[in-house]
């Protein structure tokens, strides 16, 4: 199942275009192993998702309803856990079974006057009338003495019937993965993603930096993902961002390097180096068991789930590959690959990375996905040079870049490669241009 993550540094550099191309690429390479689990085109962006949108497919569910969801959910589980600590502490003062003194008492205290209930939907709970009654008694309960007068209504809550409450909320906060996967029958993949900004909403934009939260929608974005062959990730423009987590589980990253002009190859280049120092970042902390807070949560369950070793071997042997996008002259790639390499020996990395970072791809500045007035669009099957480039990006993805050359290679092979399949006036051209390199 392997994910693939297509990255650009800004907005407007065709990462949407590609992937959108790549996918229904991918789907007529498989031929016919083809089926509806083969190819998956996730729309990773939650502030501004589009593919649906471009695509004309509207789906019955999209992350905006999971957020939903999760949201609603997981604040009634966090709240029945907080709950359940302050019942079971308070209870064990006034039973006597711990002292006055107790440093969790008044740990409890403190989260039974400062938790929110607005939220908390109380009349959803067979004892959500007592509950409330507890909390309308709150501004009297000034110090650890007063939890005393709170005992009439403490013994109103069965707290056998709290614990199955929260034990059956906690086992049934997801919804069904199912649901949220949109089969598009006329491009044969399936589509995972909204058409409605998620975090367009005050409080997604709050529950997305939330690690209860944000652990419970990688879980389910990782339960969708393992359900097909392959999986291309159309990831929000510089990289991961909020769901850096997702870095176990790629592997292999795409970068769409712009050469519509000098100072976009610049900041390509500088977004590949940026995404190596996150990455050797998250893998030596994995190493070292330095991983915290979500990132180590998440890489935990996924231990659980796949096993140490395939974890490790996933971010060990993670895959770079650069496409290079709106290409006009031959000469554009062969400079862009001396300043990569120039740049990288200066950060010493040249050694280490020449032969990882592998050369996938190439697509010519068309007028057809000419996207500064549209941003997306599906040109497969309607052009047959750039249907051929994005065919070559999809056979190194089929297999995992066993042909595709390297860094290491010298120019020419890598412009041979890259023209291999290309047809046409403008790959004549190119062809001509190439034979001449040395």
């Amino acid at each position: 199942m392997p994910v693939i993550s297509i990255i650009g540094p800004k907005g407007g550099i065709g990462k949407t275009t590609l992937s959108i191309n790549t996918a229904a690429a991918l789907t007529r390479s498989l031929g016919k192993s083809l089926s509806h689990d083969s190819v998956c085109l996730f729309d990773l962006d939650l502030r501004l998702p589009t593919i649906s949108s471009i695509l004309e497919s509207h789906p019955q569910k999209t992350f905006y309803d999971l957020f939903e969801t999760l949201a609603n959910k997981t604040y009634q589980v966090d709240f029945l856990q907080s709950i359940y600590r302050i019942l079971t502490i308070f209870q064990a003062y006034l039973d006597k079974e711990i002292k006055r003194d107790h440093p969790q008492l008044e740990k409890g205290l403190t989260l039974y006057k400062t938790i929110n209930i607005q939220l908390f939907h109380f009349s959803e709970f067979p004892f959500g009338d007592h509950l409330y009654e507890l909390f309308l008694e709150r501004s009297q309960i000034t110090t650890v003495g007063k939890i005393k007068s709170l005992k009439t209504i403490l013994k109103k809550i069965d707290m056998v019937q709290f614990k199955q409450t929260l034990k059956s909320h906690e086992e049934n906060s997801r919804p069904t993965a199912a649901e949220y996967i949109n089969y598009i029958e006329e491009f044969k993949f399936s589509l995972l993603g909204g058409e409605v900004p998620i975090l367009g909403k005050k409080n997604h934009r709050k529950r997305i930096n939330e690690p209860a939260f944000l652990l419970l929608f990688l879980e389910f974005v990782n339960d969708l993902i393992e359900r097909f062959k392959y999986v291309i990730l159309d990831t929000p423009a510089g990289g991961v961002n909020h769901l850096s987590s997702l870095m176990n589980s790629i592997d292999q990253v795409l970068f769409i390097f712009d050469m519509s002009n000098k100072i976009a190859v610049n900041g390509s280049i500088d977004a590949l180096h940026s995404f190596i120092d996150y990455y050797e970042d998250f893998y030596h902390d994995y190493q070292q068991g330095r991983l915290s807070g979500l990132d180590k949560v998440y890489v935990n369950r996924m231990i659980a789930l796949k096993g140490e070793a395939a974890v490790t071997e996933t971010l060990a042997n993670k895959k770079f590959g650069i496409i290079f996008n709106r290409c006009q002259q031959s000469k554009e790639i062969v400079n862009c690959l001396d300043q990569l390499r120039e740049y990288l020996d200066t950060l010493d990395r040249f050694e280490e990375y020449k032969d990882r970072i592998h050369m996938v791809g190439m697509v010519p500045h068309h007028k057809i996905i000419n996207i500064t007035n549209n941003r997306g669009t599906l040109f497969y099957d309607k052009d047959s040079a750039l249907s051929n480039c994005i065919n070559l990006i999809a056979e190194n993805i089929i297999s995992e870049n066993k042909f595709s050359p390297t860094l290491s290679n010298s120019n020419n092979e890598i412009l041979q490669f890259l023209q291999k399949n290309g047809k046409g006036s403008w790959m004549t051209r190119f062809n001509r241009i190439a034979s001449s390199l040395g």
